[in-house]
């Protein structure tokens, strides 16, 4: 039987931010924010509520995205496992769950594979891990 394969493909994390999962700061439910901030302002758009925001600027690469609060993060290996939506979720899971990792060569530092923390890396966690993405799957279908 063949190992799974995670194939590094050079993606960075702007390539997930074109809609963003976050806590509706209104009501507590899960709010999108539709716009990559590298072309656009985004904009918050909750479909339970009916609150819009537009954001001129906001942070990235953290369990919080801009003032906002990711919608799909839980507590790992004694860190936070994050996730801006399902296409980044699906991402940590191929690269968890792979026993092999392939990297293009020559794309340096700029692949978010190759940003990964250690503890996301580390094959000891890898149960852990996925039993956390499973969590954040659920998550994910209860919004």
């Amino acid at each position: 039987m063949e190992k799974p394969r995670f194939k590094d493909t050079g993606k960075g994390i702007y390539h997930f931010l074109d809609c963003v999962l976050v806590e509706c700061p209104r009501c507590h439910r899960c709010a999108k924010i539709i716009g990559n901030p590298r072309k656009y302002y985004p904009k918050l758009v909750c479909e339970m509520c009916g609150l819009t925001r537009s954001k001129q600027s906001v942070n990235i690469g953290s369990e919080k995205y801009g003032e906002f609060i990711l919608w799909l993060k839980t507590d790992c290996c004694g860190n936070t496992l994050w996730a801006y939506n399902e296409e980044h979720l699906d991402y940590l899971e191929s690269y968890v769950s792979a026993s092999l990792r392939e990297h293009i060569p020559n794309i340096n530092n700029n692949s978010l594979a190759s940003r990964l923390p250690n503890w996301i890396k580390s094959a000891k966690n890898r149960e852990s891990i996925l039993k956390c993405i499973l969590k954040l799957r659920q998550r994910l279908n209860s919004k």
